[in-house]
């Protein structure tokens, strides 16, 4: 099969995956033999289920994007029967279910390169809303983008409608019961695939959709026990996987909690949001400098004693002291903040998120 667009000519090679409204090809440009993913979407399939307002709300927002993890979408046109979506083609395929768990390390190397896109998203106001393995693709080089955008939505400061999409497994309790959303929705889908690596199975199962769907709603979490895996990576999965999103950690917060903030330092990986937390907390605090010789320094609380001067009980003392040496006048200046900020708990465990928490 022949695709073509404007002059630029796409040879199929194989099929990668179908979905409800088309499918997902590898194909080559003929000129520069570049290899690319396309995505075929029937107009026939768009009519029959009035998708075309998701159609093109999918190409809008992927479009927009523009991350290291995420599918890059490097154009889309049509023709009387198709729209065709030219997409970054990952050759290893896509995340899969692990057969053997993974260790700490190896979560770690996974997560947080879909954190990253998904962070992403979110600071661009966009909730993907069907993060799943399925939908995390391994470029050559070994980089995970996350794609799929057909269940994306952009929020403007306006209340998200409700709609049960995405995959049931990975669904928070808020989308099975048709309750208001927010981006917290993304959170519990980033728990639930912690879980799988971590055990190689659902945190939630049934029989039946239905029975899904309860065990979701009710079922309290069960996570085993494993003597390799670090506590403070169970904390987060158990935040993740709360059932009230209001005390589900914002992606933010997962960037601050102990175990990312650890693994990111022995990874040597910089982390924004701790760096301005630190920021942050420097700025709060209030500094002593003290004049010497007519200079500034920043100080500790501890005065200084240089080769100048020695410490006198007096700081405006320009006689001789007990010590028989000239004392230099110095005074102390304390820096005021007009409008003191309040002090920030801080983010160590996962179980005190509230929704009122000032973000860092």
């Amino acid at each position: 099969m022949i695709i073509a667009e404007s002059g630029q000519l796409y040879q199929s090679i194989k099929l990668l995956g179908s979905g409800s409204f088309g499918s997902v090809y590898l194909v080559k440009e003929l000129n520069s033999k570049q290899e690319y993913a396309c995505k075929i979407i029937s107009k026939a399939h768009i009519q029959k289920y009035d998708a075309s307002s998701m159609i093109q709300n999918e190409i809008n927002i992927h479009v927009s994007c523009n991350h290291k993890n995420i599918v890059r979408l490097y154009s889309y046109w049509e023709d009387c029967n198709n729209i065709y979506i030219l997409l970054e083609y990952c050759s290893k395929g896509h995340l899969i279910d692990p057969k053997t768990p993974f260790n700490d390390d190896d979560v770690f190397q996974v997560f947080h390169q879909i954190l990253d896109g998904v962070n992403y998203l979110h600071q661009n106001n966009i909730i993907h809303r069907d993060l799943k393995f399925e939908n995390i693709l391994i470029h050559e080089d070994g980089t995970l983008k996350l794609c799929d955008f057909g269940w994306a939505i952009k929020v403007d400061q306006m209340s998200v409608p409700n709609v049960m999409c995405g995959t049931t497994e990975y669904m928070p309790p808020e989308v099975v019961s048709k309750s208001s959303l927010d981006f917290k929705l993304d959170a519990w889908s980033l728990g639930v695939i912690l879980y799988v690596l971590l055990y190689g199975k659902f945190p939630f199962q049934g029989d039946n959709q239905d029975q899904l769907i309860r065990n979701i709603l009710y079922d309290q979490l069960i996570i085993p026990s494993r003597n390799d895996i670090n506590e403070d990576l169970t904390n987060l999965i158990q935040a993740l996987l709360i059932k009230n999103s209001q005390l589900r950690p914002s992606i933010e917060q997962i960037y601050l909690c102990k175990w990312m903030k650890l693994n990111m330092k022995s990874h040597n990986i910089f982390n924004h949001y701790e760096n301005e937390q630190l920021k942050l907390k420097v700025k709060q605090k209030n500094i002593t400098l003290k004049v010497v010789n007519n200079s500034l320094y920043s100080t500790p609380n501890k005065k200084m004693v240089n080769s100048n001067y020695v410490e006198s009980k007096n700081d405006f003392d320009h006689k001789s002291t007990s010590f028989g040496k000239t004392h230099n006048s110095c005074r102390t200046i304390k820096s005021i903040s007009i409008n003191p900020s309040p002090q920030i708990r801080q983010i160590d465990k996962f179980f005190n998120f509230l929704e009122n928490i000032q973000k860092f």
